[in-house]
């Protein structure tokens, strides 16, 4: 936990089911409101939406909040909470220049002018945005120039920091926002006063093509938090960016695939107990080309169809909305079985192979459960005695006392 007593910060929505879906700046009129309704009917509660500088303040002094206010207010009506992602230079703001002569929007900024955008934001947003992050892989060559450098980052996210909590004392400050597991670009973040001022750790531990459970995302995760503790406590963690691009290149996977990563990453996430929120990136394909990766991360198509990616996440958020993880049960190293818990103490489990299929006696919750898998009709078997023989495969199966 910060330093500071969690008391004071607004309490967020405790569901864990984020999607990026940043409908400030790739949404606008009624395809915001169509997001929402999609986002809302598939179980997602949270999104990050990115704030855009140079958007939002194309000169010093000018103001053009109508697409944010259109974009949270929106969202809001339809039960999706927004972490602001506050980013990245506006082009007048910066001095320095990119190969060719342009602004470079990924530098540091003037810290005097991104305070100020910072404030206004948040003293904007008060009373409907809570988490505000800082920045985006700034560990990385794409979002910070000349190269990365902790020390100069902690500069702009200590800024930032003060400034937001200046406007509205209750929100949250959501630090570091790296790409994959850097340890030594936090560590460095938090030796330059980063910790203090984090109230929620982010990271994006992509893993594809491999599996969460083969790259050992859990190890790397209870190393996080063993370096947070170094520092004075365990703070929450939020993935607010991981994916499965369904493409035809190198690397790449089907359709099939991609949903069910997207279901093995939330639910390993989330039962280690480490981590809070869990955010897909992204909502919405960005192009129709096949074989581009970064035009395949979304759960729909560019006009708008569901993939199976889709049915897979109103799955896995209908089967568990309201449920908190209460422990794994050990059927071997081949098998996933995970227990969750209401608060009338039902209890649902959700049980997938990791490497192969397997038949397997398994317990269960209830003598009579209902098998729900994404892309079939449920079944509803007897389990005398709590426990079930049962055929087991890579995706995900959500028992659920029937």
């Amino acid at each position: 936990m910060s330093a500071e007593n969690p008391q004071r910060r607004f309490p967020l929505d405790d569901s864990p089911f984020g999607m990026g879906i940043y409908p400030s700046v790739r949404t606008s009129g009624g395809e915001t409101i169509r997001a929402a309704e999609l986002a809302r009917d598939a179980g997602i509660r949270w999104t990050r939406d990115e704030i855009s500088w140079g958007r939002l303040q194309p000169t010093r002094g000018e103001w053009r909040w109508d697409q944010f206010d259109h974009a949270i207010d929106t969202m809001r009506a339809h039960g999706v909470a927004t972490l602001g992602l506050l980013a990245y230079a506006a082009p007048w703001a910066t001095t320095a220049r990119t190969p060719d002569g342009k602004p470079d929007v990924v530098s540091l900024p003037d810290l005097a002018a991104w305070k100020e955008y910072v404030g206004a934001v948040v003293e904007r947003y008060r009373d409907r945005v809570h988490a505000w992050q800082m920045w985006n892989e700034p560990n990385g060559t794409g979002f910070w120039h000349p190269k990365p450098d902790a020390k100069e980052y902690a500069r702009l996210f200590l800024a930032g920091a003060q400034a937001a909590k200046a406007a509205d004392p209750t929100c949250w400050i959501a630090g570091s926002a790296i790409s994959m597991m850097d340890l030594a670009y936090i560590r460095a973040l938090f030796d330059e006063g980063g910790w203090e001022k984090t109230d929620i750790i982010t990271i994006h531990p992509y893993r594809y093509p491999h599996t969460p459970e083969g790259a050992d995302l859990l190890g790397e995760l209870l190393h996080l938090a063993e370096l947070s503790a170094d520092y004075g406590g365990v703070k929450p963690i939020w993935m607010t960016e991981f994916g499965y691009p369904a493409f035809t290149g190198p690397g790449g996977c089907t359709d099939w695939w991609s949903a069910v990563m997207l279901m093995r990453t939330y639910l390993v996430s989330w039962a280690s107990g480490i981590v809070g929120k869990v955010f897909w990136y992204d909502f919405r394909d960005d192009g129709d080309d096949p074989g581009y990766s970064e035009a395949r991360f979304g759960i729909i198509r560019r006009d708008w169809t569901p993939k199976m990616a889709y049915e897979a996440f109103r799955t896995m958020t209908t089967s568990l909305d309201g449920f908190q993880p209460v422990g794994r049960i050990d059927l071997g190293s081949d098998v996933y079985l995970l227990r969750f818990q209401r608060l009338d103490r039902e209890q649902r489990y959700v049980v997938w192979a990791i490497r192969q299929n397997v038949r397997r006696p398994v317990p269960v919750p209830a003598s009579r459960v209902k098998l729900v898998k994404p892309w079939a009709e449920p079944r509803t078997v007897e389990a005398p005695g709590g426990w079930l023989m049962l055929h087991i495969d890579a995706t995900p199966t959500f028992l659920v006392p029937a």
